[in-house]
């Protein structure tokens, strides 16, 4: 199979009648999945056979420069709230930032590997240059590899996560297995640092950073989703709970729909990369 065979250049207008993101649609026996090429952010995935993985919100906003609540965007070279400058934009900046679609192949065994690149200039959101490749693997299983080189000349600190939103059919009865036993920073009460004695409900609002995490969460939910990461220390769930989500003209009562489990190196686990040195991290999900 040839790369214009499996693979399609579009646009959000054609496939969500909201005009405004260039996206590239793959098709193959093993599954379907849209890509924006800003961020590179995966939209959509659903193995063959399978109910889709991941959840973008009806509501969603699809315009350059703007974050599209839903899918697995990439929080880069921070996470959250800049720590050091708050008013700096949340969640990094290249989830809105169009990337170079580089390379597109297909495996021996059927899957579609997509090859992402993006190259920041130091300025004054993040003063070191760095270069960032996301490798998208495509199959039964969505996969994706990281790659970071930080190109300055000073050592910087890189903070991340791929911020997947998982589709389930109601939060209220959503359990994560996996983080039993580890420690975590609550957002919700000021970052106090507590323990998760046994699996992560989500009552309301639930907001927590787990640093140090385990590899592998399993999401119970009607046909549970299984997340598994290499080089990923930090886990971070999220759900805005009916209050928050209320606030967030891209949520509403879309909120009972979707569930974040995300991986990635952040706070006590952010990346201190030297000048010229790379970092990689892994990461598969499926259901």
């Amino acid at each position: 199979m040839t790369a214009d065979a499996f693979l399609t250049r579009t646009d959000t207008g054609a496939l969500y009648g909201k005009p405004g993101l260039d996206v590239v649609l793959v098709e193959t026996a093993k599954c379907r999945a849209v890509i924006a090429l800003q961020g590179a952010q995966v939209l959509e995935f659903a193995a063959a056979g399978r109910p889709p993985l991941l959840w973008v919100s009806p509501q969603a906003v699809f315009e350059p420069g703007t974050a599209v609540r839903g899918g697995v965007p990439l929080c880069l070279p921070w996470f959250g709230v800049n720590r050091t400058d708050p008013s700096k934009p949340k969640h990094g900046l290249v989830r809105n930032q169009l990337w170079e679609l580089a390379t597109t192949s297909e495996e021996p065994d059927g899957r579609v590997k997509l090859v992402f690149t993006y190259r920041h200039s130091g300025d004054a959101l993040f003063s070191a240059d760095f270069s960032c490749e996301l490798s998208v693997l495509l199959g039964a299983e969505l996969e994706f590899a990281l790659n970071l080189t930080n190109t300055s000349t000073q050592t910087a600190e890189f903070s991340w996560a791929l911020h997947s939103y998982f589709a389930v059919d109601d939060i209220a009865a959503v359990a994560v297995e996996g983080l039993g036993g580890v420690e975590y920073l609550d957002k919700t009460l000021d970052f106090a640092r507590c323990r998760l004695e046994d699996v992560q409900t989500f009552p309301g609002e639930v907001d927590r950073v787990f640093e140090h995490a385990t590899a592998t969460q399993k999401i119970i939910t009607a046909n549970p989703i299984t997340a598994h990461s290499d080089n990923c220390h930090t886990v971070i769930t999220w759900n805005p709970g009916e209050a928050l989500a209320a606030t967030l003209a891209d949520v509403g009562d879309h909120y009972r729909e979707f569930v974040c489990v995300e991986h990635g190196n952040a706070f006590a686990n952010s990346w201190q990369l030297a000048a010229g040195e790379s970092a990689s991290a892994r990461l598969t999900l499926s259901r």
